[in-house]
């Protein structure tokens, strides 16, 4: 009988042990991923998936890891395992929703939390939390949803501290930092081993480009937690925010950011992960031969995971390796999901096909992305400035049109200009092709798009110019209507207007021409004022022949 007590005890103590030993690994798993150590991470999940097979929550961290790092369809392949070792758990459908979020079909995203937010209770509001979590990750997010869910997780316990901080992600979001302010600083009251949401204190502070006091909120993460990466990536992006405030400054900071990044790099044991951390960063700081060598480094460690011919992709172009941009850009489209293609994708597969000869592709392309993101109409429109300079008149107009159909445009007036003048150049250098003549619709576009600069800026004096060139052009040769009078004239009153108006050569240039103009157009119907005009020309520009010949031939009439 003593012999049974014991046996019993032992396995018991046993038992015990083994417990403790599995907590403590899930709980180093769980550390890792918020160190953003998921090389770490997930070696320690797949151990103890291996250990114990049928205990569901490990297969949700572990699909969380692959989630958060781009690898979609393992992360669904460990939720679905998660549900098939137990039904009853609700975290791995709250999964199965993030991945539904990850394609943007909402209804399938919303039946597996439907699922999962039942299972909530009082000491646990973890479904809760994470479901809030899928809406703030997601590649559209929805953070009133987010709000929804996690503001019901704190009707059922306030005083859980990771609902507060994912609380202050979704209010940062939605652009309300004294709310997330305050959230963050309540989980951290709640737990001060939530080093994440003291991190999150000097993020808010980044966002109001306090630089000095985000700088000082990560310092002080790092003296009492030195080895917490999160906090040198956070510390390497404020100090390249900082050095795009003051250019004086700006070398020494992004030293400082790539020191910064560096140490980051050395914390999450320069994972693969990691390493696409970086080259983000590297995108950010337009370090491109860098970036270019770290995705090469990448895809020989990596070929699987698309986001690296993403960053392969974007530094080709922007060292001038076309080819190997385009390549690297289709290798990318296709192995991602449709889905998560986005406008800067197709802008620089536009970009790429253009340097490579597939003109009509590439500007398809670019409407595409432009069309997908109005942010890349800027681009588009140094695109246009290219061609116009190299007097690629029709394909600086299809840049051109791009950009001043973006209302949102910060340069739509230029645009339009620009726009306006590729019209006219290019009507004018079609023109010597006497067999083909252009359409004189080129020079209506133009007219139409120099009438919006008008409109936007009506003191802007060279598109009335070249509206009184075009009014010229359309004008009837035999009778003409004066198309070209009301431009001309106003160019001249704007230019007469400014003090020294008459100075800039240039200047004297243009109201000759709109002098000599004028004069002739009046020369039938109103000789003194033909006479006034000519008069003027002669005055700016006494070798004006035209001109001249014509006041002695009113003169001697």
């Amino acid at each position: 009988m003593k012999m049974i007590k014991r046996v019993i005890t032992v396995n018991i103590v046993l038992m015990m042990v083994g417990s403790i030993v599995f907590a403590q690994n899930l709980a180093d798993a769980k550390k890792a991923i918020d160190a953003e150590q998921y090389q770490k991470a997930k070696n320690n999940l797949k151990a103890l998936i291996a250990a114990k097979p049928a205990d569901a929550e490990n297969y949700f961290y572990l699909g969380n890891v692959y989630l958060k790092t781009d690898y979609i369809d393992s992360a669904k392949t460990a939720f679905n395992k998660g549900v098939a070792a137990n039904g009853q758990f609700a975290l791995n459908y709250v999964g199965l929703g993030a991945i539904a979020l990850e394609s943007n079909n909402v209804a399938a995203a919303k039946a597996n939390f439907d699922k999962a937010a039942p299972m909530t209770s009082k000491k646990d509001v973890k479904p809760l939390v994470y479901i809030g979590r899928a809406y703030i990750h997601a590649p559209n997010p929805d953070y009133n949803q987010a709000v929804q869910y996690l503001e019901k997780a704190r009707s059922m316990n306030d005083k859980d501290a990771e609902m507060h901080l994912a609380l202050g992600d979704a209010y940062r979001g939605l652009m309300k930092n004294s709310e997330a302010y305050s959230e963050y600083r309540t989980a951290f009251d709640l737990d001060k081993n939530l080093v994440r949401a003291k991190v999150e204190l000097g993020v808010i502070n980044k966002l109001a480009r306090a630089h000095q006091e985000s700088v000082d909120e990560f310092n002080s993460v790092i003296a009492t937690n030195p080895n917490y990466g999160p906090a040198y990536r956070e510390l390497a992006e404020t100090y390249y925010l900082w050095a795009q405030s003051d250019q004086k400054q700006y070398d020494a900071r992004i030293n400082q950011a790539l020191q910064y990044y560096e140490k980051y790099m050395d914390l999450t044991d320069r994972s693969i992960e990691s390493r696409m951390r970086h080259a983000d960063f590297l995108v950010l700081a337009k370090k491109y031969k860098e970036l270019e060598q770290e995705a090469q480094a990448m895809v020989q460690l990596d070929k699987a995971n698309p986001r690296i011919y993403r960053y392969l992709a974007y530094s080709a172009y922007e060292n001038g390796n076309y080819a190997a941009s385009l390549q690297a850009i289709k290798d990318f489209m296709s192995k991602v999901d449709p889905s998560r293609i986005i406008g800067r994708d197709y802008l620089y597969l536009g970009r790429a096909q253009m340097q490579t000869g597939a003109q009509e592709e590439g500007i398809a392309n670019l409407k595409k992305a432009v069309s997908i993101d109005s942010t890349n109409a800027e681009v588009v429109s140094d695109i246009g400035l290219t061609f116009f300079k190299n007097k690629k008149y029709a394909e600086a107009a299809e840049m051109y049109k791009m950009a001043a159909n973006n209302p949102r445009s910060k340069t739509i007036v230029y645009d339009s200009f620009y726009l306006g003048m590729s019209y006219y150049f290019d009507y004018a250098s079609k023109s010597a092709d006497k067999q083909n003549p252009p359409s004189k619709d080129l020079l209506v576009q133009a007219d139409s798009a120099f009438s919006y600069v008008n409109q936007r800026s009506a003191t802007t004096p060279d598109p009335y110019l070249y509206r009184a060139r075009i009014g010229r052009l359309l004008d009837d040769e035999t009778n003409p209507k004066g198309l070209m009078v009301p431009y001309y004239e106003k160019y001249v009153e704007i230019i007469l207007s400014r003090e020294n108006g008459q100075s800039d050569p240039r200047n004297k240039k243009n109201l000759n021409e709109a002098y000599s103009n004028l004069g002739a157009y009046y020369i039938k119907s109103d000789k003194v004022k033909a006479k006034d005009y000519f008069e003027k020309a002669v005055a700016l520009d006494p070798t004006d022949k035209f001109s001249t010949d014509a006041l002695k031939a009113l003169g001697s009439k």
